[in-house]
């Protein structure tokens, strides 16, 4: 199994493919979107990959799958494809669910941000989401504007806490840059058979990744007003 097709929701797939830096469709209609080289060398790939390991302990599926309707072919030439937990390319719910998670968990603080920055130059809120999503091309088919809205209202105003830098280029802060595992102060065992479940590696992975800064610290911040 060299690729895979991993289910998605639309808006969230926009926005991998700009700080995975894929070519899509609208840019070029002749061809396919891009699939993503897999790679433990940023966030998104990081994650996928932890998430798609065979798991000692298996975890179990908590959340909805509704709206994943898009896919990001996930190219898999440069792992061996033995340790994953795929079965004839099929994804376990709670892989899908989780990453999907944790890519809307950066989207949102990045909108946060980016709804932060342009209020402080005097722009309206309106203006500020609806240039975010011009940025990332996510239509209203794809995500609408009042359920952003509602969420910025709802959590924008939140002061974010500093975000810790990595000690690394490659891997995040509580990772080996060795083995890409977890620290020895950070791994945690079940009392009962002393194996990790994959739901407390992928917390710990997850909470050390968001705490990296945010992906648009990557790009030019374009302001409309500037």
């Amino acid at each position: 199994m060299k690729r895979i097709d991993f289910p998605i929701k639309p808006h969230l797939l926009k926005y991998l493919q700009v700080h995975l830096k894929l070519a899509t469709v609208a840019e070029f209609p002749v061809f396919k979107a891009e699939d993503y080289l897999l790679s433990k060398s940023n966030r998104f790939g990081f994650a996928l990959n932890q998430l798609l390991r065979k798991p000692a302990k298996s975890a179990r599926h908590e959340g909805s799958l509704e709206g994943c309707t898009a896919r990001l072919g996930v190219d898999l030439r440069n792992f061996n494809a033995a340790y994953y937990d795929l079965l004839q390319g099929k994804l376990s719910a709670y892989v899908v669910f989780q990453f999907n998670d944790f890519v809307d968990d950066i989207f949102k603080a990045e909108l946060y941000w980016w709804v932060a920055q342009h209020v402080e130059r005097r722009s309206t809120i309106k203006d500020a989401i609806r240039s975010f999503m011009v940025f990332y091309d996510v239509s209203e088919d794809d995500l609408a504007y009042e359920t952003l809205k509602k969420s910025v209202q709802r959590n924008g105003g939140l002061r974010l806490r500093k975000k810790k830098k990595a000690k690394s280029e490659n891997f995040p802060v509580n990772l080996s840059p060795k083995t890409g595992e977890l620290s020895p102060k950070k791994r945690k065992t079940s009392p009962k058979t002393g194996v990790l479940s994959q739901k407390d590696v992928f917390a710990a992975v997850r909470q050390s990744l968001m705490a990296l800064p945010l992906p648009i610290s990557e790009l030019d911040f374009l302001h409309a007003g500037r």
